[in-house]
């Protein structure tokens, strides 16, 4: 295993995911211990020869001795490549390396809606710009996912209620829960309502992954559906409640979040 030496890769401290991938890249020993520099505490030195506006959205990947810096996708291919000299000719390939550019900044421009993090007073904000492409991009990912899941899920619940299954309701209730939020939370700054919309379909995401297992597995009862459904759907307020809280924005949007689904509740029940 050849490890990378003299290098120093900025992660942002707050975010989770940045942590977790940059021990990871010292923990196989592709770079070596200390490698790790927190954006928020830079050295001067590396600082003056870093684009650290362009580090907030692509981690920068800086070379001591020849202070050559490479940021995003290329800085985490080259910590890869050296120990997988094959990859070389796969992420070469013109349509593989653009998929790789823009998966890289989908998740990037939405790291902090996907596991956020609340920033500490007066430190250096590593926050990533609000990109309304790969923002939008995210929550219509997520809506088409989870009605797909839900969809499937859902099917023993309607046989039990006599009800029949289809996904373009899903979608609709899906697509309908960002509209419901967005009118009831339009006095909120652009970014900020961006930021909790995000945050709100990661809820839905992580609702719909706990339902995942029983979509693959359909051996249960209709009536355990139902219950384990109710179950998800606490935790899943729960989880609103907390993302809020580190937002700041208090107990609002989770009524209003919960308040939606019991409307869409008895408006199914009505039909």
């Amino acid at each position: 295993m050849r490890t990378l030496n003299n290098f120093k890769l900025l992660i942002d401290a707050d975010c989770p995911m940045c942590q977790l991938y940059g021990n990871a890249f010292e923990s196989c020993n592709l770079v070596e211990k200390g490698t790790i520099s927190p954006y928020q505490i830079t050295a001067d030195e590396i600082a003056l020869n870093v684009d650290m506006e362009r580090a907030r959205n692509e981690i920068a990947l800086y070379h001591i001795p020849t202070k050559e810096v490479k940021y995003g996708i290329d800085s985490l291919l080259h910590i890869l490549t050296q120990n997988f000299p094959f990859l070389n000719s796969v992420v070469s390939y013109k349509p593989v390396n653009w998929f790789l550019r823009k998966l890289y900044k989908f998740v990037s421009y939405n790291r902090k809606v996907i596991v956020p993090a609340k920033r500490k007073p007066d430190e250096l904000n590593c926050s990533p710009d609000l990109n309304i492409k790969y923002r939008l991009a995210y929550l219509l990912t997520v809506v088409f996912l989870s009605s797909f899941i839900l969809f499937h899920f859902t099917k023993p619940i309607n046989q039990l209620l006599s009800m029949e299954s289809h996904f373009g309701r899903e979608l609709l209730i899906c697509l309908g829960q960002i509209i419901w939020q967005t009118i009831f939370l339009f006095k909120l700054p652009k970014d900020k309502l961006y930021e909790y919309l995000g945050n709100m379909m990661t809820v839905s995401l992580i609702g719909s992954l706990l339902l995942l297992p029983l979509v693959l597995f359909q051996n249960f009862s209709p009536l355990f559906y139902l219950v384990y459904f109710l179950i998800v759907v606490g935790f899943m307020l729960i989880e609103h409640i907390r993302r809020c809280k580190v937002l700041e924005l208090g107990l609002r949007p989770s009524i209003s979040w919960f308040t939606y689904r019991i409307v869409v509740l008895l408006i199914l029940a009505f039909l």
